[in-house]
């Protein structure tokens, strides 16, 4: 049966992962990233224990046909094929169990003891969901392209359509990872096409919200929001709760990009509640911090700290680096807030260094321009805008429309700064337009407007103040 892994969105320099979920193509329900097969349980882990101490049972005393081997097949094929299936739900234990570098492992270990191509698959959709999780994505990447061509191998051909759509469906989550929001796109759509004739409710409904993260990336955020209600419905009807929660995540980072912070709030603590009832620490971390973002946008920046921390600390529990860096850029910019702007170029610094570790360029405009602003703060015009078109540069090239609306937004206030009037009024009123387009509200195009009337009421004549403006969410989740 299929399952599928994790899809992540980053919440940009204060970023809170998003995620939708994918799961493995195999028969237990793979991890998720935060935000899958007809099977919509989770693993049991005492269960799957008892199915290895039966499988080992079975290595003793074969029964005339073991998964599909006669009795009469090579006895040494037939115990690597029964070391092979114990080694798989020993990963299996281990990936949701969020140990994902003992999954790799195990997995690795299983590949050559295979049988078929359909094991094979499986197991490169398992292995690339770890890779996944701990932001590993050319391994990931790898890993799905592979489980991609043997799905053309494999018969019957619904079996192998819902092989090759897990594949795709992972590999469109590391585009998204990567920035690439083309690429990803069009493997959200082949997953949907694939479903028209094979139907599968979960992996349709998480294809959906895939395709919501990249047009709330776009600064589509109707079509977000209609993508995401659909998957929600889906989730629910197949009484699926992690991809409720899932959905109901990234529903509350499309009203807080619109300014809705009571409702994203709500949809936020109705993701965290599902995630903590059936045990999914990085939903939970992910919902904290998107939490997070909402006593940030309000103010409240000891409560924001305490949610971001908490989330921070879970990340690095999991091995997580994405959930990490998004939520250090987080911290960052409530200390930028304090005034503590050694403290706030360290977070990002750190933040920096993981984005590019891991080849996320999403993260890495984010936290360029949550420098560049650090710079400002400090009267550095020169690094302020150095980093400032870095990070447009990255956003244009992405297609990441709020990003980009930010970065013209923040070249618009060092030119004020500088008492460039003229250019300082045509960048913000790029950004404005930028913003309405998106249909976004909130303190990014609040601050824009306002600098709008300060040059406005100052004239040519009189150079502004300094108003620093932070950068916000980038939304996919960091999910």
């Amino acid at each position: 049966m299929p399952a599928w892994a994790v899809v992540v969105a980053i919440l940009g320099a204060i970023g809170a992962v998003v995620t939708i979920v994918w799961c493995a193509w195999v028969a237990a329900r793979a991890f998720r990233h935060r935000h899958d097969p007809p099977v919509a349980t989770r693993p049991d882990i005492d269960g799957l224990s008892r199915q290895i101490k039966e499988l080992e049972e079975k290595v003793t005393h074969p029964p005339e046909y073991l998964d599909g081997l006669p009795q009469a097949v090579d006895d040494t094929l037939r115990a690597a094929y029964q070391e092979a299936r114990i080694l798989q739900l020993e990963g299996y234990q281990a990936q949701n169990a969020q140990r994902h570098r003992e999954a790799i492992e195990q997995f690795t270990r299983a590949l050559p003891l295979t049988q078929n191509d359909s094991q094979r698959a499986a197991l490169h959709v398992l292995r690339g969901n770890s890779y996944v999780s701990i932001s590993e994505y050319v391994q990931a990447h790898a890993d799905y392209d592979e489980a991609a061509k043997l799905a053309d191998r494999i018969s019957p051909a619904d079996e192998a359509a819902m092989a090759r759509a897990a594949a795709l469906g992972n590999l469109g989550n590391v585009y998204l990872q990567r920035g690439d929001l083309e690429g990803a796109e069009q493997r959200y759509k082949q997953v949907l096409h694939i479903h028209r004739r094979v139907p599968n409710a979960l992996s349709e409904a998480s294809a959906l919200g895939g395709l919501g993260v990249v047009y709330a990336h776009r600064g589509d955020l109707d079509r977000a929001e209609k993508h995401h209600k659909q998957a929600l419905e889906i989730f629910r009807r197949i009484d699926d709760p992690e991809g409720e929660g899932d959905a109901l995540a990234n529903l509350g980072n499309v009203c807080r990009r619109r300014g809705d912070l009571d409702r994203a709030e709500q949809d936020y603590k109705q993701a965290l509640e599902i995630h903590g009832r059936i045990d999914n620490p990085l939903g939970q971390a992910q919902d904290l911090g998107n939490l997070g973002l909402v006593y940030a946008d309000r103010g409240d920046l000891d409560r924001a700290e305490e949610h971001y921390k908490e989330a921070l600390e879970i990340h690095r529990r999991i091995d997580n680096p994405l959930g990490q860096a998004s939520q250090l850029g987080n911290l960052g910019l409530v200390c930028a807030s304090r005034g503590d702007l050694e403290q706030a170029e360290e977070h990002h610094k750190q933040a920096l260094e993981i984005f590019r570790r891991i080849d996320n360029p999403l993260g890495q405009a984010n936290d360029l321009g949550n420098l560049g602003n650090v710079y400002y703060a400090r009267g550095d015009l020169d690094r302020a805008e150095e980093h400032h078109k870095q990070a447009l540069d990255i956003d244009r090239r992405i297609g990441n429309l709020q990003g980009e609306a930010q970065d013209v937004a923040n070249l618009g206030l060092v030119a004020e700064e500088r008492a460039h009037p003229e250019e300082a009024r045509r960048l913000l009123t790029e950004a404005l337009a930028l913003y309405e387009r998106m249909g976004a509200g909130g303190p990014g195009p609040d601050a824009v407007r306002a600098a709008l009337r300060r040059l406005e009421e100052a004239g040519a004549q009189e150079k502004p103040r300094r108003r620093t403006r932070k950068r916000k969410d980038q939304e996919p989740p960091a999910g």
